[in-house]
């Protein structure tokens, strides 16, 4: 299984936000991009895949997403575009609002809301998981073996804070690089997937 979790520090954790203006929301426009990049190809959802969004900004943080390839049948083309997917991102906020810390609540087909924080859900998954942070001065993904469930960690246009790199450090996060040029990070889960799917899939 392929996860992928985001760590959008400013991206809003309230339903009040414009679908026709995401930069405003945080620049929820990245994180759409992000889950639409890490789910939809061109015949479907990947069904081996999960993408976690971390969400931070104001006003009741923290909010995780999360979109379950597997389950989410029914939706081929459904919410492929960014405002599509905000409005999946709006419902869960909007449902979620009274989540207590820990708790989670499924609030469409495949995709769940909780009142988890970034550290919480990392070290859940350490315990079964290889975990991988996208880093520029990682091993290169070309010659980096991995095993069969991954969790792919990076952060937005911010970046991943040093206190959480820490965190990682202490949990054996192994660092893999996609080379040397900055890429957005809807483009580097593209990276990973194609990497992933040439050795598995060709």
């Amino acid at each position: 299984m392929r996860e992928f979790l985001l760590r959008a520090l400013k991206a809003r954790t309230t339903p009040d936000f414009s679908i026709d203006n995401l930069e405003e929301a945080g620049k929820m426009h990245i994180v759409a991009r992000c889950i639409s990049n890490a789910l939809w190809v061109a015949k479907g959802i990947r069904e081996d895949t999960i993408m976690h969004v971390n969400l931070e900004g104001p006003k009741f943080p923290p909010k995780t997403i999360s979109f379950y390839g597997e389950k989410m049948r029914g939706m081929k083309g459904f919410a492929f575009d960014e405002k599509g997917i905000a409005q999946f991102i709006k419902l869960a906020l909007e449902k979620g609002q009274d989540l207590k810390l820990n708790e989670d609540l499924e609030v469409y087909q495949g995709i769940i809301v909780s009142k988890k924080s970034f550290e919480s859900i990392v070290k859940e998954k350490s315990q079964y998981m290889q975990l991988i942070y996208l880093h520029k001065r990682g091993q290169d993904i070309r010659k980096f073996k991995f095993k069969d469930n991954i969790l792919f960690i990076f952060g937005d246009f911010i970046g991943i804070p040093r206190k959480t790199e820490y965190l990682l450090e202490r949990l054996n996060a192994e660092k893999v690089s996609l080379g040397k040029v900055d890429y957005h990070a809807s483009q580097c889960i593209t990276i990973v997937q194609n990497e992933l799917d040439r050795r598995y899939y060709i």
